[in-house]
């Protein structure tokens, strides 16, 4: 079944009440969040807090494009893109036994060569508009399915997934699927994970 992986927004949960909402996506049964910052720079104590938080609730706290901010405060995760190291230099740098995702965007030939690599999942997105990354391309639920065929890691699917379209990401079998804005409006976050939790199939 699909997981949900709730990723951090510098605007929707600054840091005056991140530790708060990472608490609440955690008592929701959360296995996977990203600390993600694409406005401000990243706050090595509150990462570390969070970091505690997701231990105590054996929880994969993922770091978002910076390896070197991961190994320093002992985070066991980590995201990258095509902007950031690449996939090699990366498992060099963290070792064997960190635990790194990969953006392939639309491509299954970017998926190929970051499964060969080494990857522990390989992401695609953005499978619909997205209003953290307007910017984004698009990428198809099909390329869902046929990654689920084509390799034997976990497939994640990200961009614009809400409750009106995460039952269509779940039925093209993503493994873990990334939402931002879904999380923290319109309701409580608890209520928002619940939602999105009762449409995966």
């Amino acid at each position: 079944m699909s997981e949900i992986y709730a990723l951090s927004d510098d605007i929707l949960s600054p840091d005056d009440i991140i530790l708060e909402h990472v608490e609440d996506i955690l008592q929701s049964g959360i296995k996977y969040y990203q600390y993600r910052c694409k406005r401000f720079n990243k706050n090595e104590d509150i990462a570390r807090e969070i970091l505690c938080l997701c231990n105590d609730y054996n929880a994969r706290f993922i770091i978002n494009d910076d390896i070197v901010f991961a190994k320093r405060i002992g985070a066991k995760s980590v995201h990258i893109g095509k902007k950031d190291v690449n996939l090699k230099d990366a498992r060099k740098f963290l070792g064997k036994d960190f635990f790194i995702g990969v953006s392939c965007y639309d491509s299954l030939e970017l998926a190929k060569e970051a499964v060969k690599n080494g990857a522990d999942y390989i992401a695609f997105g953005s499978i619909f508009t997205s209003l953290t990354k307007p910017e984004a391309g698009s990428a198809s639920l099909d390329i869902i399915t046929q990654a689920k065929n084509m390799f034997n890691i976990s497939v994640c699917a990200i961009g614009g997934i809400n409750e009106t379209n995460i039952s269509k990401v779940s039925e093209a079998k993503a493994d873990l699927i990334a939402i931002v804005n879904a999380i923290y409006g319109p309701n409580s976050i608890k209520e928002n994970i619940l939602n999105l939790q009762n449409k995966i199939n």
